[in-house]
């Protein structure tokens, strides 16, 4: 379904069909790709291991982190000049090795670091290289750009099986704007809710991180 489609579902969703209307299109697009990213933030919907600008990172010798392309959620796979990296954290790492920070050679692990404020996420590698390589990733992000209006009409970047549910949280959104005609916090939270049964719950990273160190560890070989 298009943008244009999905916004005139969601007026229906909202009893909101006839002009004067409460919610601009303007409104219901920004809430719209307000919902495309929570929904891949919470279900990982977009899977890449194909666009240059996201899954090819050059890194160059003494360069230990390395930030990503901002859509960015998790990195599933990474490998640098052909040999794979171990996910690891920063607390498995202080207990493996308590020198790992100011180690040199080439990378076997990589902590993921997830943006903070507006900054990109990013890759510590382990141990910091010493050669300039290639870093190649499998990621999940979120969508490479927002939908618009003008031009071409537009599409969720996500299976389109999934497009009706993100009206949940449009609707969610809608209903907990501050207006005496639209504001109603009942009906929000339950859109909320059916959203998240939808795409489950927002993700912690606290759990994330107790998830990584519980991972068996893999006893490799020297490459």
């Amino acid at each position: 379904m298009n943008i244009r489609e999905l916004i005139a579902q969601a007026r229906v969703a909202l009893a909101d069909q006839a002009e004067p209307y409460l919610w601009s299109d303007e409104d219901l697009l920004g809430y719209f790709n307000e919902a495309v990213q929570e929904a891949c933030e919470r279900a990982l919907l977009i899977q890449d291991l194909s666009t240059p600008t996201v899954c090819i990172v050059s890194v160059q010798a003494g360069q230990a982190i390395c930030r990503l392309h901002p859509s960015v959620l998790k990195v599933e796979r990474a490998s640098i000049n052909g040999g794979l990296l171990d996910e690891a954290s920063i607390e498995s790492l202080d207990a493996q090795m308590g020198d790992w920070e100011s180690r040199k050679g080439q990378p076997r692990q990589f902590v993921f670091m997830q943006s903070v404020g507006d900054g990109n996420p990013g890759l510590r590698l382990v141990p910091e290289p010493k050669l300039n390589a290639q870093l190649k990733l499998r990621v999940y992000r979120g969508p490479l750009q927002p939908m618009k209006l003008a031009g071409v009409c537009q599409t969720p970047e996500i299976a389109s099986r999934h497009h009706p549910k993100l009206i949940n949280w449009v609707a969610r959104c809608a209903y907990l704007r501050p207006d005496a005609d639209g504001y109603d916090r009942d009906r929000a939270q339950l859109h909320e809710a059916m959203f998240e049964r939808d795409f489950g719950a927002r993700p912690d990273a606290n759990v994330q991180r107790k998830r990584r160190d519980k991972r068996p560890r893999l006893v490799k070989p020297h490459w």
